[in-house]
């Protein structure tokens, strides 16, 4: 088939390092892919090597135009609302179907103006997948519930002597890393030679930095910014902590999961499905500090322990999350929805 997928933006946050992960995989198996939209060096990074063809642009309008270039796909994959609205523009050009992929936990629209829109827009999409069943609860309507997959993480583990804990998420308040900061704060760990290092930017870097310093942490926190070797910190940490409390899917539980690594998180949202299921255990209250020290505290000292929840994060993984599975279900729509 020939599959165009589109993002309306020049990031490489979490929904385009899954269009990266998704179109690499469909082209290997032999579709013809193209990508509209995205970081322009880091997409062609992920995409050149697989022969995805990648267009550098990010406006609606832009991204529209661009579509009408291009010779005409059999489905057009739009992720994010101003990418939907890019899709239904260029439909009386393509004719072809739009699905739609929901990545975040509200109903469309923020505003009356917003609202609107999506209703307009709404008849034009043939199809719409939600990235999780707490996204699919939460937006209302009838998507077809798709978990992501990513790519397998083939790392060499720890062997359990390590004394790190991470955190993987956008420094923004809807992933509370302040509450990830006051639990490291009370726990004990933090006093035997444990470090916590923070991985990732945003607009909270400052205020959360501010926290450290006031709580007297500088001697075991780290912020390391946006890194390229993820994979690498997964198989050196032993925890990776993460106090989302409303996450609709979270990349960075299920990396952590494909590597091995055992993982405390908040007990919300995606959580509940991805790393829940496998480690009911060390789920904590959102927003509980105390919960979520104590757990990091606890398996601190049982390495078997750790050890053990690692092992049945990884079989959940392999049973549920892996982008060959993701796709299985993707090409079982394309094809439904292309007749």
């Amino acid at each position: 088939m020939h599959l165009r997928q589109l993002v309306c933006t020049d990031a490489f946050a979490g929904v385009e390092r899954y269009v990266t992960y998704v179109s690499v995989e469909l082209a290997r198996r032999g579709h013809q892919v193209e990508v509209i939209g995205g970081d322009p060096l880091r997409m062609r990074a992920a995409l050149d090597p697989a022969g995805v063809v990648h267009v550098a642009v990010s406006r609606v309008g832009a991204v529209s135009r661009a579509a009408a270039r291009l010779p005409r796909p059999d489905v057009v994959h739009a992720h994010m609302t101003a990418a939907d609205v890019a899709a239904v523009l260029g439909r009386p050009l393509t004719r072809r179907p739009v699905v739609s992929t929901l990545h975040f936990a509200h109903r469309r629209g923020h505003s009356p103006a917003t609202r609107t829109l999506y209703r307009a827009l709404r008849p034009f999409i043939t199809a719409e997948v939600a990235i999780s069943d707490y996204v699919a609860q939460m937006a209302g309507g009838d998507p077809v519930v798709i978990p992501n997959g990513i790519p397998d993480i083939t790392v060499a583990r720890s062997d359990g002597s390590g004394r790190t804990v991470l955190v993987v998420q956008r420094l923004e308040r809807e992933k509370d890393t302040a509450t990830a900061l006051r639990a490291w704060h009370r726990a004990a760990l933090r006093h035997d030679g444990w470090s916590l290092q923070v991985l990732g930017s945003g607009v909270e870097r400052d205020s959360l930095e501010s926290l450290v310093a006031d709580l007297d942490l500088s001697a075991s926190v780290q912020f390391l910014g946006s890194v390229d070797d993820v994979a690498a910190r997964l198989g050196a940490a032993s925890l990776l902590l993460a106090t989302a409390p409303a996450e609709p899917f979270g990349l960075a539980v299920v990396e952590a999961m494909a590597a091995g690594l055992p993982v405390v998180a908040a007990d919300g949202g995606a959580h509940r499905e991805t790393i829940g299921p496998a480690s009911p255990d060390t789920l904590f209250a959102p927003g509980d500090e105390v919960a979520a020290a104590r757990l990091l505290d606890g398996l601190a000292a049982d390495p078997a322990r750790r050890a053990a929840l690692g092992g049945a994060g990884r079989a959940r993984f392999e049973a549920e999350y892996t982008v060959e599975r993701h796709v299985d279900r993707l090409e079982a729509l394309y094809e439904r929805v292309a007749r």
